[in-house]
């Protein structure tokens, strides 16, 4: 009688062929890594794919959670700088026209200073801020407009107060949504950190 040279088996005879009870070839011959278990190797790279993927989305999440807020305060700030350059351009472009006759161009609106102002004094009337709001344009008293003020809503596309004239000088903000006034050569109302002119 034969046995398996490596779990001492009782066969038949002996051969290349594998053992029914451990699976390694019963003559002896150099074991077969893995005989019997050859869904196990599949499973564990499956998992570790899975576990890898994992670990990539968790990366990923926290790469966004860290650069999106990053992202959109300085989108921010570059809407509220080129709202701000617009508004200091415009304040330059009525005080040109202000030197020649005594007073600022009567208008009800930035879309009324057009006739006034371009293509004279500006070529370009910005009339939109960095957030696609309308600027707005006040001149004061009525009856000679010796003072003006240009604005934008912020962010939010809502005015704080309801004319130009109320805010305060020398006004400073953080926030996106408030709004940014120039009048008469300087800023008035402008984000913090932001030196006046």
């Amino acid at each position: 009688m034969a046995y398996c040279a490596y779990c001492g088996n009782p066969l038949a005879e002996v051969s290349n062929a594998p053992c029914p009870q451990c699976g390694n070839p019963s003559n002896g011959a150099p074991r077969r890594v893995g005989a019997g278990k050859s869904g196990a190797n599949t499973a564990v790279i499956v998992i570790a794919i899975v576990a890898g993927l994992f670990v990539l989305v968790a990366i990923v999440g926290i790469l966004a959670a860290i650069a999106i807020p990053n992202f959109l305060t300085a989108q921010g700030r570059a809407q509220q700088k080129r709202t701000m350059a617009d508004l200091r351009t415009l304040g330059t472009a009525l005080e040109a026209p202000a030197t020649d006759h005594d007073q600022y161009p009567r208008a009800d609106s930035v879309a009324g200073l057009a006739s006034s102002l371009s293509p004279t004094y500006i070529r370009h009337l910005p009339s939109k801020d960095g957030w696609g709001h309308d600027v707005k344009y006040e001149c004061w008293p009525a009856d000679a407009c010796t003072s003006y003020a240009v604005g934008s809503p912020g962010k939010d596309g809502q005015w704080e107060r309801a004319s130009l004239q109320d805010y305060a000088s020398g006004s400073a903000t953080v926030r996106f949504d408030a709004d940014i006034v120039f009048s008469d050569g300087k800023f008035v109302q402008y984000p913090e950190g932001t030196p006046q002119p």
